[in-house]
């Protein structure tokens, strides 16, 4: 028997009276309950049912367990059973199940979620029949009974004449509010269990989308509904599946309070007490998707595009499906915000990216809209980022700074040591920090506000930065670096830094200080790194210390100091470095010389004005010119760095850079070649030789020359050339011909010039080397005795010569006023000596005053005007006419050689002074036979004659035109043999001829004359 204890019937009774007294309140009630069902909640009903659950285990003060069970029934339909928990059902709950809008749970403040009455409506979307089970009783609600209640009552008033709700069931067809109708009932809940509502389901359709809802059943929903600690889902034909313990799967903040009372004052007045708020935010650990939507605490149709399940008592509309805007949203959505941002910090305090939970991009909703406005606004005060220093907190994106294009890693924890607020941001979260308006900065930007005092570590700044400046873009970022130097000031920019390499960094202290003097920024040794190289800094050895212009500008000032004490500030410095380079680069050794040092007689002398004590070059030069060095100074710096700045122990080679013939360095000029050439005396008269030599403007590249020439000392001079000849850089500079870009003539050393020209010393222009034959000496005298025992190099570069044709130009004028004045006879073989020297090439750069000439046949006297003979012919004209004929020994016809000798003498062809007219007749005579063989090419008709002349001398023979059609005039065999031989053009086969005309018959003899 079925037990009333809820009072059902007074429920229905008085619900049906109220229907009958006014059928629209039937009306009212049916659409609104099927709005809600089938409206509203049409895929809600297990939520719902869940809500209800956690409320009662929220009022009973246990935690809620909840099954869901998907079965069939004994007869074939499919049911759904959820059983909870908790407070068991009460009379209040019957009525409130009874009533849309009039909810039991009125009180504030008792943690349930359910306040307004209408959430079991939901179990009308799926159920016809609903049956709600509890340890306290039982009661059900039917369509099938309201509408029988409903056809009865309806019969009774039409037979009492009334129609009125019996109209109203009619157009109902069917669709009336089961649930405003209670009936008791009877059964247990499942075991374990308070309260069970039981569904039976519509049909399959409706089955097979409650299946789906199970199925879809997860965390969230615990996470929603903080009452329940468990939900068992147990679907026939499937597993069970058990849902607890999420805390362990899921980061859960939650916060709760109380809003002001103005806040809900424009609130519906079921709901103005309800003023406690709750916020809870939860993350899964596992990196899962969330549902993007706001739980209200059941789900809403508002997006939420954050990656966190947002669980909160915002306002809804009747629907329950949308948050409702206003004053109260606006709180809890603040709230909410502040909760997200508490949640974010403990995300970065765990070591998370919580870079990944600040929303970007559009807002998915206006709801959504206004929780991220207030979300960013809590975050920015959030600590969440992580600094690039590891060993700082988190820092605020209010406070942070982030650098643009700068990768995460050593450079950015080497920055964030010395940038306040610097944060690492992995790429993924460059929109999150643009989000939070965090301040990005560039590369230059921050190395301009890096400090330059207080404690850096700026070794390990640089290492770390070293990888980013291999990008140049990275490198102009840099530029503005910091870098500290020796003496203790931070400069910022490594551009014009020094940086000294081992051998430097060893400098004393007042050489340091004075480097700073000079303008170098020599930056500590203990932050040389390699990004400094990279950044523009330049990396020096002493040697290139030496090669700094600062160095040199300081050696040039002082010498012209009259400060002493500073002068020898400078010298010491200088030394200091000379003595840590070990060697001098070849363009500081000029300027390095005006270094003032004390002379042994106290007084302050210029470095190349010295010399050191016992060497060669105080034994060869006169102390008067240049006085030895202080012994003190010998002992402070050594023999090997005083001879590196100049003093000399040795004589030394200075190397001129650049000389051009006929240009003299500016005697004003500070450069290299000045400073070079103002050592080396008469080195404007030299250059100007080099000039007449090779040609104005001619560029001879570096020039080596001996220096202090001037100063040999006069009694010295044989050991002096031998001790240049015997010391290989010396030597060079002596020996080695200086030679014009473009020019075929060769100019002679410095060393070599000056020792001809302005040293004490009897040198001939010319004279002949040791051991040479075929140099008359009444051309060439012999090797003076100062220059005894040198060898043929130094001697060929002091004027010595092998032959004539190696007498250089302007020598030659030295060579033929050797031969007397003129009309003095001169012997043949000297003559041709001469005139060999001449055919050959050699000669004088002018024409000559005087020259060596035949004035008769076989006589040669000193002349001062002659003509060139053209050829053999006119050496027969000699004296004719007082004219006197210089000989040219020539191959045959169309050599050349007589004109280029009459270029080179300045002389007259003979055949343009002389007339060549043949006089005397002759017999002509046939060329024997046997010629033929040899000058196939020869006349073959010649002329006898008894006397010969031309141009008034008697010649031998003699040629008009050449080849077989030449005419031969000779007045013997000789002369004939001489006219074929040049006529034919075998000048060099007249001997074969004339032997070959003497015997005809000897063929082989004039043959072998042809070939010896």
């Amino acid at each position: 028997m079925t037990t009333d204890v809820f009072g059902t019937a007074a429920l229905r009774g008085a619900v049906l009276e109220a229907w009958r007294a006014s059928p629209a309140r039937l009306r009212e009630d049916a659409n609104s309950e099927e709005d809600h069902a089938r409206g509203y909640y049409r895929d809600r009903v297990l939520v719902e049912l869940a809500q209800n659950a956690a409320d009662a285990a929220t009022r009973a003060g246990v935690g809620g367990r909840l099954l869901l069970r998907l079965a069939t029934a004994d007869d074939g339909t499919a049911v759904l059973v959820a059983a909870n928990t908790g407070a068991p059902l009460d009379a209040a709950g019957v009525a409130s199940l009874a009533s849309l809008r009039a909810s039991a749970k009125r009180e504030a403040g008792t943690g349930t979620v359910g306040r307004f009455g209408v959430g079991f409506a939901a179990v009308r979307a799926v159920s016809d029949e609903v049956t709600v089970c509890s340890t306290s009783g039982a009661v059900r609600f039917s369509l099938a009974d309201t509408l029988q209640v409903l056809e009865e009552t309806a019969a009774q008033e039409a037979a009492q004449g009334r129609s009125t709700l019996a109209d109203e069931v009619r157009r109902r067809d069917g669709s009336v509010p089961a649930l405003r109708l209670p009936w008791p009932a009877q059964g247990p809940p499942p075991t374990g269990y308070d309260t069970a509502v039981v569904l039976v389901l519509r049909d399959a359709v409706v089955r097979e989308e409650v299946r789906s809802l199970l199925e879809a059943v997860d965390d969230v929903l615990l996470l929603a509904l903080p009452g329940l600690v468990e939900v068992l889902v147990d679907v026939e034909g499937d597993a069970p599946r058990r849902l607890a313990d999420v805390h362990d799967r899921w980061d859960v903040l939650t916060a709760e309070g109380e809003v002001p009372l103005a806040l809900v004052a424009d609130r519906p007045v079921e709901q103005r007490g309800a003023r406690s708020w709750r916020v809870t935010w939860a993350l899964p650990r596992g990196g899962a998707p969330v549902p993007r939507v706001v739980h209200a605490p059941t789900p809403t149709d508002e997006p939420c595009s954050l990656p966190a399940v947002l669980v909160a008592t915002l306002p809804l509309d009747p629907s329950r499906r949308h948050v409702v805007p206003g004053p109260l949203t606006d709180e809890v959505l603040a709230r909410a915000a502040d909760a997200y941002a508490e949640l974010v910090g403990r995300v970065a305090a765990a070591g998370q990216d919580a870079t990944a939970l600040v929303p970007t991009g559009l807002a998915a909703g206006v709801v959504d809209g206004a929780l991220r406005a207030r979300v960013l606004e809590a975050l920015v005060r959030t600590p969440m980022l992580v600094p690039a220093s590891p060993q700082d907190p988190l820092v605020p994106p209010l406070r942070a700074t982030t650098v643009r294009d700068l990768p995460d890693g050593p450079a950015a924890a080497a920055l964030g040591a010395v940038v306040t607020g610097l944060v690492r941001v992995p790429p993924s979260g460059a929109a999150a920090v643009r989000a939070l308006g965090v301040e990005e900065r560039t590369l230059a930007e921050v190395v301009d506000d890096l400090p330059t005092g207080g404690e850096v570590d700026w070794p390990a700044l640089y290492d770390a930065l070293d990888a980013v400046a291999l990008d140049a873009t990275a490198r102009e970022g840099l530029a503005a670096l910091p870098v500290p130097l020796v003496d203790g000031r931070v400069v910022r920019g490594p551009r014009g830094v020094v940086l000294l390499d081992d051998d430097a960094a060893g400098l004393a202290p007042a050489t340091l200080e004075a480097l700073r003097t000079w303008g170098l920024r020599v930056a500590d040794p203990g932050v040389v790194r390699p990004l400094l190289t990279r950044l523009g800094a330049q990396r020096v050895d002493a040697a290139a210390l030496l090669a700094h212009p600062a160095l040199r500008a300081a050696v040039l000032g002082q010498a012209d100091d009259d400060d002493l004490e500073h002068a020898a500030e400078v010298t010491a410095a200088v030394l200091d470095v000379v003595a840590a380079a070990g060697a001098v680069p070849p363009g500081a050794v000029g300027w390095l010389g005006l270094l003032t040092l004390d002379a042994a007689d106290g007084e302050p002398a210029p470095a190349h004005g010295l010399v050191l004590p016992g060497g060669p070059a105080a034994r060869l030069l006169d102390d008067r010119v240049l006085a030895p060095v202080a012994a003190d100074v010998v002992e402070r710096w050594g023999r090997d760095v005083l001879a590196a700045v100049g003093v000399r122990d040795d004589l030394v080679v200075t190397t001129v850079p650049d000389v051009v013939a006929g240009v003299a360095p500016d005697d004003e000029g500070d450069d290299g070649a000045a400073l070079a050439a103002a050592s080396l005396d008469g080195w404007a008269e030299y250059v100007d030789h080099l000039a007449d030599v090779l040609d104005v403007g001619a560029y001879c590249g570096d020039v080596a020359a001996v220096a202090d020439l001037d100063a040999v000392d006069d009694a010295c001079w044989p050991d002096l050339l031998a001790h240049l000849a015997a010391t290989p850089a010396l030597r060079a500079a002596l020996v080695t011909p200086v030679r014009g870009e473009g020019a075929t003539a060769t100019g002679p050393s410095y060393t070599a010039w000056w020792l001809r020209t302005r040293a004490d010393l009897p040198l001939p222009e010319v004279f002949a080397l040791p051991g040479v034959t075929g140099l008359p000496a009444a051309l060439v005298p012999p090797v003076p005795d100062v220059l005894t025992g040198l060898d043929a190099d130094v001697l060929r570069a002091l004027g010595g010569v092998g032959s004539l044709a190696e007498v250089p130009g302007a020598r030659w004028a030295a060579v033929l006023e050797r031969l007397g004045p003129v009309g003095t006879a001169v012997p043949l073989d000297v003559a041709g000596h001469v005139w060999r020297a001449w055919a050959a090439g050699s000669g004088p750069d002018e024409p000559p005053a005087v020259v060596v000439a035949l004035t008769a046949p076989g006589v040669a006297h000193v002349v001062e005007d002659a003509v060139v003979a053209d050829d053999p012919r006119w050496w027969q004209c000699a004296g004719a006419d007082d004219v006197p004929v210089v000989p040219v020994p020539v191959a045959g016809l169309g050599d050349d050689r007589a004109v280029r000798v009459a270029d080179l003498l300045d002389l007259p062809l003979a055949s343009s002074q002389v007339d060549a007219d043949v006089a005397g007749e002759g017999e002509p005579e046939d060329v024997p036979d046997a010629l033929g063989a040899l000058l196939p090419d020869a006349p073959v008709v010649w002329w006898r004659h008894d006397d010969l002349r031309v141009a008034g001398a008697p010649v031998g023979w003699w040629v008009v035109g050449s080849g077989p059609d030449a005419q031969l005039h000779a007045v013997h065999v000789a002369g004939l043999a001489a006219a074929l031989a040049w006529a034919a053009g075998r000048w060099g086969a007249r001997g074969a001829v004339e032997a070959l005309l003497t015997d005809p018959d000897d063929g082989e003899a004039a043959l072998g004359l042809v070939l010896g």
